[in-house]
C-alpha cells in the first residue's frame, strides 16, 4: 500500500508531462497552419496528437493541464514532472524512515506523513525553481533594457531593437525574447507576444516594460526614458537586496553554527563516553527524544530562513 502511495504521483506526473508536450505541439502546428493558409478552421485541422490526447487522457480537465504547463514555464522548463516525482519520492522515503525507525510511529501515521511529504515536496521544489529562474532573469534584464533603449535612441524601431536584444542578450532573457519573436513571425502582435511572455515568466518588471510598450504604441511618449528609469530601478533594487544579504550573513552563519553544534557535541560525546550516548540510539524512547529534538531544530531553522528571506526580498 505504501509503495502504491509513493509511485502513483510519479506515474501521474509522467502522464501529465506527456499530455502537455503533445498539447503544446498541437497548438503550435495549428497556429502555423492558420497563418499560412487562412482557410482551415481549428476544428477541421487533422491532428494525431488530439486523437492520442482524447484516447489517453480524456478524464483530465483542460484547465488543469494548462495550469500545470504554466507552472513549468514559470520555472523556465528546467524541471519537469520527473524531477518533481523524484523530489516527492525522496521526501516520502526520508519522512517514512524518520517517522518509523526514529520516532517509532505506527504504520498508519507513517503513511499519513509520507503522503503529506509526497504532496508538499514537489510544490516546494517547483516554487524554488521558479524563484531561481526569476532571479536569473532579473540579473540580465537591465542589460536588455539598456540595449533596447540605445537602439531606440539610435533610430531603430521598437521591434528591431527587441530583435537585437534577443540576439545579443544571454539567456534567460534572450531565450524568452526569441520565443516571443517566433510568435510574431507567425502573425501574433508584438505586444500580445510580450504579454504572453510576461504571464509565463511572472516577473513584475518585465510586465511593466510590456505596459510601457503598449502605452507608447497607443499614446506615444518617450519610451527610451521610461526604459532607462526602469533599468535604474531594477539595478538599485538589486544592489539593495545584495546589501541586505550581506548584512544578514551574520545571522546565516549563526544559524549554521547552531545547526551543526548538536551534531558536533553528540559526536564528541559518542567518542568520549559511548555508553552515555548509546541509549539515545538503542532505546526507542531515546530515539524518540532525538527525533523530537531534530524536528525542533529543523522548525527553528525554517523560521529563521523565512525571516531572513523576507528581510532581503
Amino acid at each position: 500500500m505504501t509503495f502504491l502511495i509513493l509511485i502513483l504521483p510519479v506515474l501521474a506526473g509522467l502522464l501529465l508531462r506527456w499530455i502537455s508536450r503533445n498539447e503544446r505541439r498541437r497548438e503550435y502546428v495549428q497556429q502555423r497552419l492558420r497563418v499560412l493558409t487562412q482557410r482551415i478552421e481549428d476544428e477541421d485541422i487533422p491532428s494525431l496528437t488530439r486523437t492520442m490526447r482524447q484516447q489517453a487522457a480524456s478524464f483530465i480537465p483542460r484547465n488543469f493541464r494548462a495550469s500545470f504547463d504554466a507552472e513549468f514555464d514559470a520555472a523556465g522548463n528546467r524541471i519537469g514532472p520527473i524531477s518533481l516525482g523524484f523530489a516527492g519520492l525522496f521526501a516520502a522515503i526520508v519522512v517514512a524512515a524518520f517517522t518509523e525507525f526514529v520516532m517509532g510511529f505506527n504504520p498508519v501515521v507513517v503513511a499519513l506523513f509520507s503522503l503529506v511529504a509526497v504532496s508538499v515536496a514537489p510544490v516546494i521544489t517547483l516554487r524554488i525553481a521558479q524563484s531561481r529562474y526569476r532571479n536569473r532573469f532579473l540579473d540580465v534584464f537591465p542589460d536588455a533594457l539598456d540595449l533596447v533603449r540605445r537602439g531606440i535612441r539610435s533610430g531603430l524601431p521598437v521591434n528591431e531593437a527587441l530583435v537585437v536584444a534577443a540576439r545579443e542578450i544571454s539567456d534567460p532573457v534572450g531565450s524568452e525574447l526569441r520565443r516571443a519573436l517566433e510568435q510574431v513571425q507567425v502573425g501574433v502582435q508584438m505586444t500580445d507576444a510580450l504579454q504572453a511572455t510576461s504571464d509565463r515568466i511572472r516577473v513584475a518588471d518585465f510586465r511593466f516594460m510590456v505596459v510601457a510598450l503598449t502605452m507608447q504604441q497607443k499614446t506615444g511618449g518617450s519610451l527610451a526614458e521610461t526604459l532607462a528609469n526602469l533599468s535604474s530601478v531594477i539595478r538599485a533594487r538589486r544592489a539593495l537586496r545584495l546589501k541586505a544579504r550581506a548584512l544578514s550573513a551574520e545571522a546565516k552563519v549563526s544559524a549554521m553554527v547552531l545547526a551543526a553544534l548538536p551534531f558536533l557535541v553528540g559526536g564528541a560525546m559518542w567518542v568520549m563516553n559511548r555508553g552515555l550516548v548509546q541509549p539515545l540510539i538503542v532505546d526507542p524512547r531515546g530515539r524518540f527524544m532525538v527525533g523530537l529534538a531534530f524536528t525542533s531544530l529543523l522548525a527553528g531553522l525554517t523560521v529563521m530562513y523565512i525571516l531572513v528571506r523576507r528581510a532581503v526580498r
